[in-house]
């Protein structure tokens, strides 16, 4: 598609934007569509997935044109090094630049001769310091999980069987002209095959589905409730995985939601009308009492745990360069504080599933080996790892099933 100048010009202000780090893309995406409501949905397409891209390639992209001050850090950019940016972003995806003044100096020959000499990590547009953190952890593997963590993601939803079924909301979408397929071994996910206003359509206004990724939906099926169950949410932030498992209980039993942002919970409170879960209750976490108060209540505990977001750099490529080792550090931390905390919910003979959405065994496996090791009476029965490059197309996720033993 060639671009026209104001739509260019608006991913040059976008990228600015992220570009500070003061804001996450998704939300400047979100100011920048709403501000260009005349844009076709090609031309919302390519910005979206352009703006993506820059974020995505930037260190890539800066070492290419021979910019190694802004090689280590996003910030810093002015609006002729984004113009630069995407200019050589065109020209490494086999297209033809414009006759635009702007990029009028850019040479594919050249930017090929400075991409040469450059290292691994700059190739996968890593930061420094998480490429040479995830080689401890993940070995010979990360170059290629890095690698796939570098690809768009793929749009999956999930339909809300309290409502439809995947064959009535693949024929409604089918009629607004959005294409979706079934997805093997996952009865109620939806690949969107061709996109349009899927949130503007009948089926998601009547509640009919959600979009989650197919790697996500796995994390509360781990879970193994049942209609009548008691169940807490722990860290439900807007409410993805609470809305699944209400599909799971069929809106029979009960599901507590715990967050520590009320304003999540508002969303989900939002989320859950529109989807028919009447199951749910939302409560504000106000302290450690409200944990206490709750001891041995449920006989499912679902701690999916803040994390370093790793696995989902597909979905938020800019998450990569808000993160710092320190950053890391801290979370493994509250992870190791939660789990130990939070455990106290489930009920002897119940289930906790553990989740994250990283790919670094220090905030996965390594957490439950530790727990457990503290912890006599908690078994491991289970384990999830979704690993892009490895053995998912998904994001990337990892849930462990641990079952409490009246062993103390």
């Amino acid at each position: 598609m060639r671009a026209p100048r104001q739509l260019l010009e608006s991913l040059n202000s976008a990228l600015l934007q992220a570009s500070t780090l003061e804001q996450y893309a998704d939300k400047i995406v979100q100011h920048h569509l709403q501000a260009n409501a005349a844009w076709t949905i090609e031309q919302r397409a390519y910005f979206v997935t352009t703006l993506y891209d820059l974020i995505r390639h930037s260190r890539k992209l800066c070492w290419g044109l021979g910019r190694r001050d802004l090689v280590d850090s996003v910030t810093g950019l002015n609006s002729d090094d984004v113009w630069h940016m995407w200019g050589a972003y065109t020209l490494l995806s086999g297209q033809t630049l414009p006759e635009m003044s702007e990029v009028s100096s850019l040479s594919l020959e050249d930017i090929e001769t400075e991409l040469a000499c450059a290292p691994e990590d700059v190739l996968l547009s890593i930061p420094a310091w998480l490429g040479e953190r995830a080689r401890k952890e993940l070995g010979t593997e990360w170059a290629q999980i890095a690698s796939a963590l570098n690809k768009p993601a793929e749009h999956y939803i999930r339909v809300n069987s309290l409502k439809s079924d995947v064959v009535s909301v693949k024929e409604s979408l089918a009629k607004e002209q959005i294409i979706a397929a079934s997805v093997d071994g996952l009865p109620n996910t939806l690949k969107v095959e061709k996109m349009g206003y899927l949130f503007r359509t009948d089926a998601f206004q009547q509640g009919h589905f959600e979009m989650q990724d197919a790697g996500s939906q796995q994390i509360a099926c781990l879970l193994d409730v049942k209609p009548g169950m008691k169940v807490v949410d722990a860290c439900a932030g807007a409410g993805g995985k609470s809305l699944h498992i209400a599909a799971l209980l069929e809106n029979k039993g009960r599901l507590l939601s715990l967050d520590i942002h009320q304003h999540k919970l508002d969303i989900l409170k939002k989320r859950a009308k529109r989807a028919g879960s009447h199951v749910i209750e939302t409560r504000l976490i106000q302290n450690s009492k409200t944990i206490k108060r709750q001891k041995e209540k449920f006989d499912r505990v679902l701690l999916d745990v803040p994390c370093s977001g790793t696995g989902i750099f597909r979905r938020n490529p800019d998450a990569k360069w808000h993160l710092n080792e320190q950053n890391v550090d801290e979370l493994i931390a509250l992870q190791k504080d939660i789990l130990q905390r939070y455990s106290q919910m489930c009920r002897v003979g119940g289930k906790l599933v553990y989740a994250t959405c990283s790919v670094l065994p220090s905030e996965n496996g390594q957490q439950v080996k530790a727990f457990l090791a503290n912890n006599s009476n908690w078994a491991l029965e289970e384990e999830l790892s979704l690993v892009p490059g490895v053995n998912s197309e998904y994001d990337g996720f990892y849930g462990a099933v641990l079952v409490k033993n009246d062993i103390s």
